[in-house]
């Protein structure tokens, strides 16, 4: 582990990295940050869901109507997004070393990103958590590479996140399509 030195009383003393020290409560408090924004999103789905399907089964000429096609469009962006939040959750939970925070936490911020990009301008409060978390994941990626001296490899960390997401999607769509047979997407 990396150190610093400190003179004390005219002796040095070693002390361990501070950023050692921090990354567990930041990790731990990345979790609590994925189940408050999980908690978010899925009340505005539950309404957005409630909304969308009382139109869809009232009215047939809903299924042609742009707007009730952007309604569910944001619904599935939800289920996305809500579908995303768990893994990066269990991704969270699941670190259990310092040595495996770069290779698990990486591909998680690009996706936090990708899916703020998506929600920003409908959820801003949302968009804000998603920024914050993804910020202090970032501060814990780097603070542990530095700790252990990884090297990054931003390729395949995006090829990753690209696979995640695309899983992600499929599922929306699925989940989506399965709600709202008639709907041509």
């Amino acid at each position: 582990m990396v150190a610093s030195s400190v003179f004390v009383n005219d002796v040095v003393q070693v002390l361990p990295n501070p950023y050692a020290l921090t990354i567990k409560p930041r990790l731990e408090y990345s979790v609590y940050l994925t189940q408050s924004i999980f908690d978010k999103l899925q009340k505005q789905w539950v309404l957005a869901r409630k909304s969308n399907l009382k139109s869809y089964l009232q009215n047939d000429s809903a299924k042609e109507d742009y707007e009730f096609n952007k309604q569910v469009e944001y619904e599935g962006t939800l289920t996305s997004a809500i579908t995303a939040i768990k893994m990066i959750q269990k991704r969270l939970e699941s670190v259990s070393q310092i040595s495996n925070i770069t290779e698990t936490v990486s591909p998680m911020i690009s996706i936090l990103r990708t899916l703020n990009s998506n929600i920003y301008l409908t959820s801003p409060q949302i968009s804000q958590d998603f920024i914050e978390l993804s910020g202090i994941l970032g501060s814990i990626v780097m603070d542990s590479g530095s700790l252990i001296e990884a090297k990054f490899d931003f390729k395949q960390t995006n090829l990753e996140s690209k696979q995640i997401l695309d899983e992600v999607n499929l599922i929306a769509e699925s989940k989506i399509r399965k709600q709202y047979p008639n709907l041509n997407f």
